[in-house]
């Protein structure tokens, strides 16, 4: 035998939250309060009755209404992680690695010629895959594979291929003879090893 409802359940809660420029129903969007779009539900509200689009979501069943007074402040957007499914693109096909961001150690480049100081400088912080650090100086038209030359000359850079980095999120460094430190937004920078 089925058990009828006793009845006894709390009717649902609606919350809105008014704030200076505007309101909220519930974890709804943000709705401003010159948008004509709302006019009927703000005259159901300053007239003390439940807005009908709320009534409409309950079929009209007993609901209770609460109200937040917020209206000495700006409304602020909270961050709201995805929660939905991701899709990979691409039909399973690995993505190729740039020949020009990977640097090989058993394939040194030139040697960088020395700093000139009548030209500007800059000093680079490089964290290498060891955790340990090391500066290096160089002018600021010097090429990307200076700054590898000059790490390599420090005979800190490790043996194992690797790639330099830098920014923030960290963007992958395209070494090669036509990129400048300057260029290549360097100045003052921290520069990241990534082995490979």
């Amino acid at each position: 035998m089925a058990e009828a409802s006793t009845g006894s359940e709390a009717p649902p809660r609606r919350t809105i939250t008014m704030y200076r420029e505007g309101f909220v129903v519930d974890d709804g969007p943000y709705r401003r309060l010159d948008d004509p779009n709302n006019a009927e539900f703000l005259r159901a509200l300053a007239s003390g009755h439940t807005p009908r689009e709320l009534l409409e979501d309950r079929d009209h069943q007993d609901m209770t209404v609460g109200l937040i007074d917020k209206r000495n402040e700006d409304y602020v957007e909270r961050f709201k992680s995805f929660s939905g499914e991701g899709n990979s693109l691409g039909g399973g096909k690995t993505e190729e690695v740039d020949d020009t961001t990977i640097v090989d150690p058993s394939n040194p480049p030139s040697p960088a010629p020395d700093v000139d100081a009548s030209r500007p400088t800059t000093s680079l912080q490089i964290r290498l895959s060891n955790g340990k650090r090391v500066v290096i100086k160089m002018n600021l038209d010097d090429s990307l594979e200076y700054l590898v030359a000059r790490l390599q000359a420090t005979g800190q850079a490790g043996t194992q291929p690797y790639q330099l980095a830098s920014g923030f999120p960290p963007q992958t460094l395209q070494i090669g003879p036509g990129t400048t430190i300057e260029q290549a937004g360097l100045k003052g920078a921290q520069v990241v090893q990534k082995a490979k």
